[in-house]
């Protein structure tokens, strides 16, 4: 592929000093690179002050230039002699509210050479965004939630490096995409403005900063682009997914769902964009489950009955340790499907795997001797009842941005699901559940980590980057709390799959 990307390798020939020309080593170099740039000017980060003079006379005027592209200048991050260089990767970073998922990209390639998922630290001060800006405004908590989402990404920053045989120093840029929430307790930028009406962020759009500054274990200097959000609750994350499904520049009209702990919605085509978050999908990514988890080896992510009982798949094939999203969504649809939950979710004790432990019904889906935990694996009543509350919020989400456009679910040409589910999502038990529409199924498509993905299209394309700044501008942001019809439609959608059948008229209960 022809990359552009945001850190330019430029390969340079510097005219040596003498006792005719003692110009500054700086400003030989910043001669040499005058020629091959766009008449921007070049900043040197301290970095590349540092190693200059040794690059030069060690490669005898010959050396290699890292230059990165931040807006109305060029940052020299750093400088080489020619033999002596290194790799040179960039970092593509999804942050989420549950889980924190990284790329090592070769940014002379694009090739990815190492990937890792990991919980965000900040789990133990509460599972979603409201509970952490709450907790955030505790006298010295800001910090420690700062460095909690520090030393997630740095724990996955040292096993990539570990993983592709690379050093820090060869980590020479990193683009993250989160939602607004987490960029701000990542930045130690008070939150609490975005949790009270008028629900305003301290900004949406963010400089490009100096990752080591921030406190991020890659190259000194290294520039860390911060994907723009839209607002409060509609981040950097959304802003991602629509660069990396072009939903933004297409004439068909489209619908993209992260089921994520926010859940956010954008319904659209290039000629608008209209979006809504809501407290939802966080079920889906295990949280307040008993055994929910992420998509990782070991996660069980297909379920179905077979000759009367659960029988189920894992990532990896590897002995079970927990369900992930792919996995509860068959679940619930299959247990729909054989009686083994009624469409109130209520758990029928007569049905496959259900039994009474502990005085709650709940449904066994990985004995004990089955799996890696050494204890039952399944559903509880309690989360049976939070996966149908996470899947009726997203369901009117989507049904409030049609009805605001005039619109229903038969005009859309699309709809493109993201989030960290493994492969496995099944489509038809999705809309069993009334978690999708019931639509055709080929309009209906499942995209993986699209936060991830638009992550790292900015990092390789300057023209990316400059456009995800355009997307985030153009989004038109719905509050749901003062959406006439929301509670109505979120009310109606506790049911599996619906109250009105007549919503999904190819499925039989």
């Amino acid at each position: 592929m022809d990359l552009d990307a945001l850190v330019q390798h430029i390969p340079l020939t510097v005219e040596p000093a003498s006792l005719q020309d003692t110009s500054s080593d700086w400003e030989r170099l910043s001669r040499a690179l005058h020629a091959r740039l766009d008449g921007r000017p070049v900043q040197p980060t301290l970095a590349a002050l540092r190693d200059l003079g040794s690059a030069l006379r060690r490669g005898e005027w010959h050396v290699r230039a890292l230059l990165a592209d931040v807006g109305e200048t060029w940052r020299a991050v750093r400088v080489e002699s020619a033999e002596g260089a290194s790799g040179w990767f960039g970092l593509a970073i999804d942050l989420g509210t549950t889980t924190v998922v990284a790329e090592l990209v070769d940014m002379g390639t694009g090739r990815r050479r190492a990937s890792r998922l990991a919980y965000n630290a900040q789990r133990k001060f509460g599972t979603d965004v409201t509970s952490r800006m709450m907790y955030a405004e505790r006298p010295g908590a800001l910090a420690e939630l700062r460095q909690a989402a520090l030393s997630s990404l740095n724990d996955l920053i040292a096993g990539l490096c570990a993983e592709a045989n690379a050093e820090p120093r060869d980590l020479v840029a990193a683009v993250v995409g989160g939602n607004t929430v987490m960029i701000h307790l990542l930045l130690g930028l008070d939150p609490s403005s975005i949790r009270r009406e008028p629900y305003v962020p301290a900004t949406t759009i963010f400089p490009v900063l100096d990752a080591t500054e921030v406190g991020m274990g890659i190259a000194e200097g290294a520039p860390l682009y911060i994907l723009p959000a839209a607002s409060g609750y509609v981040g950097g994350d959304v802003t991602a997914g629509l660069l990396a499904t072009h939903i933004a520049d297409e004439e068909p009209l489209s619908i993209l769902i992260d089921i994520g702990t926010n859940g956010e919605t954008v319904l659209g085509n290039r000629e608008f964009l209209l979006a809504v978050s809501g407290s939802a999908g966080s079920a889906f990514e295990g949280c307040g489950l008993e055994w929910g988890m992420a998509a990782q080896p070991g996660a069980i992510d297909r379920v179905w009955i077979e000759a009367g009982k659960v029988a189920y798949g894992t990532i990896g094939d590897e002995p079970p340790r927990g369900i992930c999203g792919s996995g509860l969504i068959q679940a619930l649809g299959s247990l729909l499907q054989a009686g083994a939950i009624d469409r109130a979710g209520k758990v029928n004790l007569a049905g496959p795997g259900a039994r009474r432990h502990e005085n709650h019904p709940e449904i066994v889906i990985s004995p004990a001797s089955e799996n890696a935990v050494g204890r039952d694996i399944g559903l509880r009543q309690g989360d049976v009842e939070n996966l149908i509350r996470d899947k009726a919020a997203l369901y009117a989400g989507s049904r409030v941005l049609l009805a605001s456009a005039g619109l229903t679910f038969d005009a859309v040409d699309r709809i493109l699901i993201a989030g960290n589910f493994g492969q496995s999502l099944e489509i038809e038990q999705a809309v069993r559940i009334g978690l999708l529409p019931d639509i055709p199924r080929e309009r209906i498509h499942f995209i993986g980590n699209s936060s991830l993905a638009g992550a790292r299209a900015a990092l390789l394309s300057r023209a990316d980057w400059r456009r995800a700044g355009e997307i985030a501008a153009s989004i038109t942001c719905l509050e749901l709390t003062v959406e006439p019809h929301y509670f109505e439609e979120y009310t109606a959608a506790l049911f599996l799959p619906h109250t009105d059948l007549s919503l999904f008229p190819s499925s039989t209960y």
